[in-house]
């Protein structure tokens, strides 16, 4: 079999994909798209050790069919290198490229504390996510509550899912489960399946 080089190097290349994809994103994960949107005149200010306060606003997929846009404040570290923060400013948007609102972005604290607002192209609310950090079984974790709304009525809860994540792992603290309320309590019967 001649092709065994060709598919070793196959082989190697998706486990590879597969390990890297499967590794959490590093906090400091969009720096360098950070870096990339810095002009020349704010590079200058930053070499003379000035701060910069912008607008950040890069578009997020090779498609360019939605983009986000947010307060960025950006500072000169004593290496040359630049810190880049978005705290306490937090309140980031993600728009489609006819400028209607896909969803909005509030962080109080990264990773701990988020929210995020995503909305259908018709403006009608898709759902609500807020990670906010609980105490499991003595661990540190953060729960992901998800909020689904019912399309005839938009208003209303049509189910929410409540997900454990290990603080700075892949992986789940507890099992998720499904309710009918932001707090858990009116959990789903058995045998029960999202649906809208």
């Amino acid at each position: 079999m001649d092709n065994w080089p060709i598919l070793l190097a196959l082989t190697l290349a998706l486990s590879g994909g597969v390990y890297l994809l499967s590794r959490p994103l590093p906090l400091d994960y969009k720096n360098r798209e950070y870096q990339r949107h810095l002009t020349h005149e704010e590079v200058a200010a930053l070499r003379r050790g000035e701060t910069i306060e912008k607008t950040h606003k890069a578009f997020q997929s090779i498609w360019k069919d939605y983009y986000d846009e947010g307060p960025l404040r950006v500072t000169p570290t004593p290496k040359g290198k630049y810190k880049y923060t978005f705290l306490p400013h937090g309140e980031w948007r993600r728009l489609r490229t006819d400028g209607r609102l896909w969803a909005e972005f509030t962080q109080t604290s990264w990773p701990q504390e988020n929210y995020w607002h995503e909305y259908f192209p018709t403006g009608q609310p898709d759902f609500h996510m807020v990670t906010v950090p609980q105490v499991l079984d003595g661990d540190s974790v953060l729960e992901v509550r998800t909020t689904y709304f019912k399309l005839a009525t938009p208003t209303d809860t049509a189910y929410v899912e409540h997900r454990f994540a290990k603080l700075h792992e892949n992986k789940e603290a507890r099992k998720r489960f499904y309710s009918f309320d932001a707090v858990g309590k009116r959990v789903v019967p058995p045998g029960w399946k999202p649906t809208r």
